[in-house]
């Protein structure tokens, strides 16, 4: 299942590459400067919340950004980014123009045929919203219920799961499906989580809350994809050691929350 995909995909920065750091953005992939540190590449469909470049600053931020600023920071890492549209990464990464993809990635079996997946950064499925006076515990309970999902999305399926045709309505909008929830139009949306707690941490609204804890009815495994080599194997190998270590800091549930995930997205 794709999440967050149907986005609106951006050009190309600067060419394909913006530099985060003092090196060259010549830098070929991988490249060990003269003071130690080593240039990584990562590509990304400079996609909020989960990894994209900063209006402002032009650093890389996000879910996915932020971890792996972290990861960089512990070894030593210059990391440079380059931006292309969703469907291209993977092909981005497998002819060496970049080391791996950084970009809330779902692992599946398809993409294994031709990708390497880090360990698991963290765990991202669909969030279900209901109004903020609502008792709803979980997705059992809104059976028979009015249930809102945004048009073309795979979250149709778990809709028709629960109510018939009738009482399904579909929106063109993530902004139109919180109003319907907040508007009691709605009993229950679902929608991708990460993409909705961020809405709602950058703008609060107190007439509708996720449903948490909830268990997902298509739970997503996100990972960072490399090229199946053995150069790709040792950077992936570093990266996971230190993935392992963030995950036993603070700082790892700190990111998660800042665009409001939480517990239920930890990986251990």
């Amino acid at each position: 299942m794709a999440i967050k995909k149907n986005l609106a995909l951006l050009a190309a920065v600067a060419a394909g590459a913006l530099a985060l750091s003092a090196c060259s953005a010549s830098s070929a992939p991988s490249e060990e400067s003269a003071d130690g540190a080593r240039t990584v590449t990562i590509v990304t469909s400079n996609d909020a919340p989960f990894s994209y470049l900063d209006d402002s600053t032009n650093e890389l931020t996000g879910i996915d950004g932020e971890i792996l600023n972290a990861i960089a920071e512990d070894l030593n890492w210059n990391v440079e980014v380059i931006v292309t549209d969703f469907a291209t990464m993977p092909q981005t990464v497998l002819s060496k123009k970049a080391d791996f993809i950084a970009d809330g990635l779902y692992v599946t079996d398809k993409r294994k045929e031709t990708l390497a997946f880090s360990d698991t950064w963290y765990y991202q499925g669909e969030g279900m919203l209901v109004p903020a006076n609502s008792t709803l515990k979980n997705r059992d309970e809104a059976k028979g219920m009015n249930i809102g999902v945004m048009t073309g999305t795979t979250h149709l399926e778990i809709a028709q799961s629960l109510s018939d045709d009738a009482q399904i309505k579909q929106y063109d909008s993530q902004a139109n499906l919180l109003q319907a929830v907040a508007n009691g139009q709605v009993d229950a949306a679902f929608t991708d989580q990460a993409v909705v707690a961020w809405s709602l941490v950058q703008n609060p609204n107190d007439k509708v809350k996720l449903v948490t804890p909830y268990d997902p009815y298509f739970p997503g495994t996100i990972a960072a994809a490399f090229r199946q080599d053995a150069e790709s194997d040792e950077l992936r190998e570093q990266l996971n050691e230190a993935l392992a270590k963030l995950k036993s800091t603070p700082k790892y549930l700190e990111i998660l929350e800042k665009y409001g995930l939480g517990q239920d997205n930890v990986a251990e």
